[in-house]
């Protein structure tokens, strides 16, 4: 597979968008960040865990 300077610029220009957006996120968050990221975490696992059970509801 060929890449070329436009793929090579689009990569660059995502990271530095991710490495930008991680910085701004650990910033203002300061030491609460963890809290954050675990919450978030724990909401996407309830979030999950009720489609799942719906699923098997229906299936049943």
């Amino acid at each position: 597979m060929k890449t070329t300077a436009k793929d090579n610029l689009s990569l660059l220009l995502w990271a530095l968008i991710c490495s930008g957006s991680a910085w701004a996120f650990w910033h203002f968050s300061g030491k609460y960040g963890f809290a954050v990221l675990m919450i978030v975490a724990l909401l996407g696992l309830v979030a999950d865990n009720y489609r799942l059970r719906k699923l098997l509801r229906r299936a049943s």
